[in-house]
C-alpha cells in the first residue's frame, strides 16, 4: 500500500520546511553556473560538501539557539567549516538579545589573543550589519589564574563589574575568538554565558516558533550563498592590497584584523612565492582556502603558517611558497591536491599597516634557487 502524501503542508512549519528543501535543491546553481561557477571537479565536490556544512551551522545557530538561554556553539572544526575559518583559531557563537543582560565567566588558556565581539543587526538569520562592541585580551582584566568575568548589559555597568560591555538594542550575537601559534598544543580557554535574569524552562515547541526558526535558517543560508563561493578575482597568483576591517561590510569580521586575499591557479610543476614584511603584531599568518572560504584539510596537509612557525629571512622579511609538492625550502604550503583556491593573509592587532606582499609564479624547479 502506498502511503498518502498530503498535497499541502498541514502546518506553517511544514510549509517553511518545504521552502527550505527548495532552497537546498537549487543551491548548487551558485557554483555550477553563472559568474561564480567553479571550474574543476574537486571544487564542485567541495561545493556540495559546503552546502551540508552550511545547513548544519544554520540549524545550530538559528533553529536550536535561544537568546533567553544562550550557550556557546562552535563555529569551526577540522571537518566542518564556514565563512573563512583560521586554522590557528577557535570560534564560538552565542545568540543574545540586546535588551537583556548577560554574564560571561571563564579562564584564559595559552592563546595569544582572546576576544568577544558583539554584532548588531536584524535577528532572524540575516548577516550582521555592524559591530556593537569588541573587547580583547588588551581590554579584559584577568585574575592571577587567568579567570575573568565579562558583563554585557544595556544599562550602566553593574556595581563591582571589572569588565563590562554596553549592549545596544539591535545586538544579536556574541562571537568569541582565540588565536594560537601552536594549535596542536593549545590549552584552550573555557567560558560560559548565562542570562543575568533567570527565565523559566521553555514551553513545548509550537508550530509558529518552529516556523520562525526555520525561516531564520533559510535566511542565513540564502544570504551566505550570496557570497560563497567567492567570485573569480581579477588576477590569479597575486594578492590584492591589504585592507583593514570595514564597518560597512556585512558579516562577522573583527576590527582587530587587517586582511589580504588572493587566488591561486597552479599546474603540477608551478609554484607561487609570496614575499612580505609584517609590522609588529599579535599574530600574522598565511593560509589556503577553497573558493567557499573553507580552510583546506589541515589534519593531513600543512596549509597554513604563522609568525611563530615561519623561518624568516636575514632582514626580517618572510617568504612563503605555495605548491603541490614540497620544493625543499622552508615555509611551504601544501595545496592538498587543489589546482585552484584562495590564499589569505591576516595581521592581528598590528601596530602599523602592512606593506603590500609581492607574489611571483614560477616553475617549481626554480624555487630552490629563487
Amino acid at each position: 500500500m502506498t502511503a498518502h502524501v498530503p498535497t499541502k503542508p498541514a502546518t506553517n512549519a511544514g510549509a517553511v520546511f518545504r521552502e527550505l528543501l527548495d532552497v537546498l535543491r537549487d543551491a548548487d546553481a551558485t557554483f555550477l553556473a553563472g559568474p561564480r561557477a567553479v571550474t574543476d571537479a574537486v571544487s564542485v565536490a567541495e561545493g556540495y560538501r559546503h552546502l551540508t556544512h552550511l545547513l548544519a551551522y544554520a540549524l545550530d545557530l538559528y533553529l536550536e539557539s535561544d537568546a533567553l538561554r544562550p550557550c556557546f556553539t562552535p563555529l569551526a572544526s577540522p571537518t566542518r567549516k564556514i565563512l573563512g575559518d583560521n586554522v590557528d583559531s577557535r570560534y564560538f557563537f552565542a545568540a543574545i538579545d540586546g535588551t537583556r543582560a548577560y554574564r560571561i565567566r571563564g579562564a584564559r588558556g595559552n592563546d595569544v589573543y582572546l576576544s568577544f565581539c558583539i554584532y548588531g543587526g536584524p535577528p532572524a538569520g540575516e548577516w550582521s550589519e555592524r559591530v556593537v562592541a569588541n573587547v580583547s585580551q588588551r581590554d579584559i582584566v584577568f585574575g592571577a589564574d587567568g579567570s575573568f568575568e565579562l558583563m554585557l548589559s544595556p544599562a550602566a555597568a553593574p556595581p563591582g563589574a571589572t569588565n563590562w560591555v554596553k549592549l545596544e538594542p539591535d545586538a544579536v550575537c556574541v562571537i568569541s575568538r582565540e588565536y594560537y601559534t601552536d594549535i596542536g598544543h593549545a590549552q584552550p580557554a573555557h567560558f560560559t554565558i548565562e542570562a543575568v535574569q533567570a527565565v523559566a524552562a521553555p514551553a513545548p515547541l509550537t508550530d509558529d516558533l518552529l516556523a520562525a526558526r526555520l525561516r531564520a535558517v533559510i535566511t542565513f543560508i540564502r544570504e551566505t550563498l550570496n557570497f560563497a563561493p567567492i567570485p573569480p578575482l581579477p588576477m590569479v597568483n597575486m594578492l590584492l592590497p591589504p585592507m583593514p576591517w570595514s564597518p560597512t561590510v556585512r558579516g562577522w569580521g573583527t576590527p582587530d584584523n587587517i586582511y589580504a586575499l588572493g587566488a591561486f591557479e597552479l599546474e603540477d610543476d608551478q609554484a607561487i612565492i609570496i614575499t612580505g614584511r609584517s609590522p609588529a603584531c599579535i599574530y600574522w599568518g598565511v593560509q589556503l582556502w577553497n573558493r567557499y572560504m573553507q580552510s583546506l584539510d589541515y589534519r593531513y596537509h600543512r596549509v597554513s603558517i604563522n609568525h611563530a612557525q615561519a623561518v624568516l629571512e636575514a632582514d626580517g622579511s618572510w617568504r612563503v611558497i605555495i605548491a603541490h609538492r614540497d620544493p625543499g625550502v622552508p615555509n611551504w604550503l601544501d595545496t592538498a591536491g587543489h589546482r585552484e583556491g584562495l590564499f589569505f593573509c591576516r595581521w592581528l592587532q598590528a601596530e602599523g599597516f602592512p606593506e603590500q606582499p609581492t607574489c611571483v609564479a614560477m616553475p617549481l624547479e626554480r624555487v630552490r634557487g629563487a
